[in-house]
């Protein structure tokens, strides 16, 4: 269900000494309206990072890996083990917050400073140190690629 609600942005957040994150106020009030505060956090299938949803977007996503064939595909197996075998389901305190699990901030490097990242439909968490290699990465792909973006099979129609 697409209901319009999209994240984009990035933010730093230092976690507290429990490891607890401050949602942005600006997502607030979304989360709490369309979702009664509820979250899900997952590890990212494809870097060292964390993926957080609402819980309405990561019932989609669990509806779509429960379509995969996985007694016959050890991938799709796989991208169930790491997506749906890592959530967890978080609930916004009072004052905003939710609480990251210690294994998957150990998972992730994840200490005190992160840096929260809208992509759309969820959010990415990033520690520090992994987030200035992740820009620094994509400044390189990025250069690299350049010439080749206005052939590139699905970013030829981009408009930026």
């Amino acid at each position: 269900m697409d209901d319009g609600v999209f994240f984009c942005g990035t933010t730093e957040i230092s976690l507290d000494s429990k490891g607890r994150l401050a949602v942005p106020a600006r997502y607030r009030k979304c989360i709490q309206e369309n979702n009664e505060g509820q979250l899900v956090v997952t590890r990212s299938l494809f870097d060292r990072c964390l993926w957080l949803y609402r819980k309405e977007q990561f019932d989609e996503v669990t509806e779509s890996l429960g379509s995969l064939p996985v007694l016959s595909d050890p991938i799709c197996r796989t991208i169930q083990r790491v997506i749906l075998g890592s959530a967890v389901y978080l609930q916004l305190d009072s004052q905003g917050r939710i609480l990251l699990p210690q294994e998957l901030r150990a998972l992730c490097g994840i200490e005190k400073k992160v840096f929260l990242i809208g992509l759309n439909n969820k959010f990415e968490i990033r520690s520090e140190e992994n987030f200035k290699a992740c820009i620094a990465e994509d400044e390189n792909k990025l250069k690299a690629e350049l010439s080749s973006l206005e052939t590139h099979s699905v970013l030829s129609d981009l408009r930026l």
